[in-house]
């Protein structure tokens, strides 16, 4: 999904290692797994599922002393990865500019240990606070349909399912949105509601047939329609 400068380019949710019941019930929908990765130095792990225009990343600790580490204690991932019981959001949401567009939310530079020297995530500074969603600029800068490493796959053809439509972010009662995404959501890039239960992500999923779309709910990994 696009609107304005930006492009939803992948949202990620913390999972308990593995992702086992995220994966089965992926996998009972006739979800496909894309790739999987482990990011060194950064203490995360992966499993990725790829759509025509984004994908959804299932990501789990696996190293407790490379998430406290100086250079990305700042992303608050330790919290995140323990979020039920430390309140830290789950979710995040990687966005792409597209025709030389910008991010309009202030960053700031995460050289994260995985990724090539020189080269960093800008992160907003909003997620500082890890009661929000972590937002940042992916380094991708194409779909994956247009990806030519062969890390999409099939992407989700098995499933006749096409495209992420929308991104639907719940924020628990008493925590207030910040700005960037308020941003967002003008723009039309994300929707935000309130939850009494909880964060909650919901995608809306488009199929290729242009039959009625389902929705994935996020963070139970469930399937509906």
């Amino acid at each position: 999904m696009a609107h304005g400068q930006l492009e939803i380019d992948h949202v990620f949710v913390f999972t308990q290692p593995e992702a086992v019941q995220e994966i089965e019930r992926l996998n009972a929908a006739g979800l496909v797994q894309s790739n999987r990765r482990r990011h060194v130095g950064q203490g995360t792990a992966n499993a990725c599922y790829c759509f025509d225009n984004a994908y959804l990343e299932l990501l789990w600790a696996v190293d407790a002393t490379e998430l406290a580490a100086p250079a990305v204690a700042r992303t608050r991932l330790g919290e995140r990865s323990r979020w039920r019981r430390t309140g830290a959001s789950p979710f995040g949401l990687a966005v792409r500019p597209k025709d030389g567009g910008t991010t309009p939310f202030e960053t700031w530079p995460y050289e994260a240990p995985f990724l090539p020297a020189g080269l960093s995530l800008p992160v907003a500074v909003a997620s500082d606070d890890p009661a929000q969603p972590m937002l940042f600029q992916s380094p991708g800068t194409a779909r994956p349909d247009q990806w030519t490493n062969g890390r999409a796959g099939d992407r989700q053809t098995a499933a006749r399912l096409a495209e992420i439509t929308s991104v639907e972010l719940a924020f628990p009662v008493g925590i207030e949105p910040a700005d960037a995404f308020k941003r967002l959501a003008t723009d039309d890039l994300i929707e935000l509601k309130q939850n009494a239960s909880g964060p909650a992500m919901t995608l809306t999923i488009s199929r290729r047939d242009s039959g009625l779309p389902c929705t994935l709910t996020l963070p139970d990994g469930r399937m509906v329609g």
